[in-house]
């Protein structure tokens, strides 16, 4: 057969179909393609399920990323506490030897009373004077670290604060970068 008859035969037997056939290929045509629209919307649900997962798994890992944070700055105001409370013993016990001291002063005798109580005087000036500068250590001992303790706030506040911005511009373009390609997917399903 030449490809002249073999053309004609097709047009005859286009010529020869009836509208039961072409109902019946209509109806095959849109079968198919509500099973590949069916398939392909089960496709976008399961990756819109694939980035629920991601987002909560990108939830999880900030909160896993904020955890040695916070163990830092625990063990660090731990650190304060512990530096704190040793200056606090120290300035106790010198201001204890202190008054231990004004103490024993008092109860030596003198030989003379004018002159014990002058040296009485004296000693209590003199224990007086050391425990103003003993007081006076301890302040600025406190100062330094209240001063260190804003310190390490601020550091943690920025440190905190960047890895937030970091994690919410990944974020948001990963989010994007999802909905493109769901707005093409739909293209392709959905013309």
């Amino acid at each position: 057969m030449d490809a002249e008859t073999k053309e004609y035969l097709e047009r005859i037997l286009l010529g020869l179909t009836t509208k039961e056939d072409l109902e019946k290929l209509r109806q095959e045509t849109k079968s198919n393609f509500r099973q590949l629209k069916e398939e392909n919307k089960n496709q976008i649900l399961e990756w819109r399920q694939e980035v629920k997962a991601d987002f909560e798994q990108l939830r999880k890992g900030e909160a896993g990323e904020t955890d040695p944070i916070r163990k830092e700055f625990r063990d660090g105001i731990q650190e304060l506490k512990v530096e704190i409370q040793s200056a606090l013993d120290q300035s106790i016990q010198k201001v204890e030897t202190i008054l231990q001291d004004l103490k024993e002063e008092r109860e030596t005798p003198s030989d003379d009373a004018r002159g014990g109580a002058s040296m009485d005087v004296g000693g209590l000036k003199d224990g007086m004077e050391s425990l103003r500068e003993g007081i006076k250590e301890v302040t600025e001992e406190i100062l330094y670290i209240k001063e260190k303790m804003k310190d390490g706030f601020v550091e943690v506040q920025t440190e905190l604060g960047s890895m937030i911005r970091f994690s919410y511009a990944d974020l948001e373009r990963r989010f994007n970068a999802l909905e493109a390609r769901i707005k093409a997917l739909e293209k392709m399903v959905f013309p």
